[in-house]
């Protein structure tokens, strides 16, 4: 009993923690990273100018020992 009652608390106290980690700041960098330092499936933000008014290059990272490529795309400015 008392270790499902500690299984419910965890998960409480996990869910009601998740909004907060969403609302961390955006950083929007100068330029475009060199490759291989993004993390694969990390996602930065880059505003060097060469999207559209509103946009900014959103990458993600790619994994060099697996041949997958970095993705870079212009999305809207995020919030």
């Amino acid at each position: 009993m008392n270790l499902r009652r500690s299984l419910v608390m965890t998960i409480l106290a996990i869910a009601a923690g998740l909004p907060f980690a969403c609302l961390a700041a955006i950083e929007i960098l100068k330029e475009e990273p060199p490759q291989g330092t993004i993390p694969f499936g990390k996602v930065v933000y880059v505003d060097d100018g060469t999207c559209p008014s509103g946009e900014v290059k959103e990458i993600t990272g790619g994994d060099m020992r697996r041949s997958i490529p970095r993705q870079v795309r212009c999305v809207k400015r995020p919030e």
